[in-house]
């Protein structure tokens, strides 16, 4: 009887183990096109660069934006950890004439879905990164516009984003911004050109959602 009493006890103590750690881990998607995309509502961003000085990116409200390109954004959420493990996928983007260009860089901004907001995490840059933190990776695509991207955010990731209350490093602020539907993954384009005829506010956008969320909107 003590056996069985002891069996039971550790059985009910892994289920309360497995169910913690379930708790703590969150998968997010977010679905990329131009169909989501508006631009930027400011008319210029900067960027930081190093060495300095920052570039600033003229950009524009563009509304939606006819684009062949697509792209998904897959993350995971580990809360004990620290860390959002994410894979950018994206296909055709750049290519659709006659505004045509390459990526310049790739984006988790802070927003709602018909909104444009700052940047928070970087998925990667093909300019000289002067953020916050680790130097994001390159945003290796080929000639058809296509390519994947894989990393890992914490906290030292976070940027600062001041006229969104949002301090550099502060793990917590992507998390809340994930998990209140308030983030979503922008790629952005460049002619390469002044003015730049291609998309430097964005291309190809989607809203980041919890995974449970879709699931349960599939049903």
């Amino acid at each position: 009887m003590l056996r069985l009493k002891l069996l039971e006890a550790s059985l009910v103590a892994a289920a309360v183990s497995v169910s913690a750690s379930y708790a703590c881990a969150e998968d997010f998607s977010a679905k990329l096109s131009g169909f989501n995309e508006i631009g930027s509502i400011p008319t210029s961003v900067t960027v930081p660069t190093a060495p300095p000085p920052p570039v600033t990116v003229t950009t524009s409200y563009t509304g939606a934006v006819l684009s062949d390109g697509r792209g998904t954004a897959k993350l995971d959420l580990d809360r004990n950890a620290g860390t959002i493990a994410y894979t950018l996928t994206y296909k055709n983007v750049g290519v659709t004439p006659p505004k045509t260009g390459t990526v310049l860089f790739a984006h988790i901004h802070f927003g709602k879905s018909r909104d444009s907001g700052g940047v928070l995490v970087f998925f990667c840059t093909n300019v000289m990164f002067g953020g916050t933190g680790p130097t994001p990776p390159s945003c290796n695509t080929d000639s058809s516009g296509s390519g994947t991207v894989s990393g890992m955010w914490k906290a030292e990731n976070v940027q600062a984003i001041p006229g969104q209350n949002v301090q550099a490093g502060d793990f917590d602020a992507l998390v809340d911004a994930l998990t209140s539907n308030t983030a979503y993954a922008n790629i952005h384009t460049t002619s390469g050109t002044m003015p730049d005829t291609a998309f430097p506010g964005g291309e190809i956008r989607g809203q980041v959602h919890s995974e449970d969320r879709e699931h349960r909107e599939d049903r």
